[in-house]
């Protein structure tokens, strides 16, 4: 059964709470690096420190309830159109960090998060409209684009290690969002499979979910390791733009739900696309360039 306008909604209500996710665990982060301003990794031992805080468990539970959104959403609708929506996560995040700091959004920042927004939703529309909602799984196909990504991933992980100190924290995220957004695909791919074939003793079905799994262990990882050398806005914004990206290339070339698709359909697609990205770097490059704080207000305030 397909129902994109359900699908969307779940997907909404999951960025918001990824939002929420990334402020409370970035401050029960940064309260075991508050002097890191040379943005080195996470240690075992402040990870560990970080899961004695009640907040990083906070930030857990909304994680599990958009994790729960997005996956509920990927049996109503494609990976191409339930993945892009995922960009909100980052609007919604610019507005909570602003009621965190009692701040006026400036208008930069307001005229950003509104295009973000509307090349979102139209980019949405779009692909709702031409997505292909299901095809035949090859399963070689499957296992390429699973190994592209991991591979990409580790040399982004090679960069927040490495790279700029003031980008480590973007990339650390981008990293992550690399398999969160392959994490995404695989569940759709799981969805297929089942749906098309009998999946409970073939080792096709358990390879794919081994590779979903061993990827969302590494993604929450390097998450954390981005919010210890960032701001949560750095890695949401990593995230949101990366994720997508990833999910769309891996449904369309993949899973097959871009054959729809006239020359028109994809030219509009990517320009949406890019906008939507362009607004996200913008606001990115404003944060990247601001001091990292630590925050030691009462997060329950920007949810009142």
């Amino acid at each position: 059964m397909q129902s994109i306008p359900l699908a969307i909604v779940l997907q909404l209500i999951g960025s918001f709470c990824f939002a929420l996710s990334a402020r409370y665990q970035n401050s029960a982060i940064r309260r075991e690096v508050r002097h890191n301003q040379n943005r080195h990794s996470l240690k075992g031992e402040q990870l560990w420190a970080s899961l004695k805080n009640p907040r990083w468990w906070q930030g857990m539970a909304f994680m599990g309830v958009s994790l729960g959104c997005q996956i509920t959403a990927l049996f109503f609708a494609p990976v191409t159109v339930v993945q892009p929506v995922g960009l909100m996560a980052f609007p919604w995040s610019v507005i909570l960090q602003a009621r965190l700091a009692r701040r006026r959004i400036g208008r930069t920042e307001a005229g950003l998060v509104a295009v973000t927004v509307g090349a979102t939703a139209i980019f949405t529309a779009i692909v709702s409209f031409y997505a292909a909602g299901e095809s035949q799984l090859t399963v070689w196909k499957v296992f390429a684009g699973a190994l592209v990504i991991y591979l990409l991933a580790a040399s982004f992980g090679g960069l927040g290690t490495h790279g700029p100190k003031t980008w480590r924290s973007l990339f650390w995220g981008s990293g992550g969002a690399m398999f969160y957004g392959l994490e995404a695909s695989l569940v759709r791919t799981l969805i297929n499979f089942a749906r098309q074939h009998n999946w409970l003793d073939n080792p096709l079905f358990w390879g794919i979910l081994a590779c979903l799994l061993v990827g969302s262990v590494t993604a929450g990882w390097m998450v954390q390791q981005g919010y210890a050398t960032g701001q949560a806005e750095m890695v949401v914004a990593s995230m949101t733009i990366t994720s997508p990206v990833i999910a769309v290339c891996f449904g369309i070339f993949v899973l097959g739900e871009g054959q729809r698709f006239n020359p028109g359909v994809g030219l509009a697609v990517m320009a949406c696309g890019f906008i939507a990205i362009a607004g996200v770097v913008a606001l990115t490059h404003i944060k990247a360039h601001q001091p990292v704080v630590v925050d030691t207000s009462e997060i329950r305030q920007v949810v009142d």
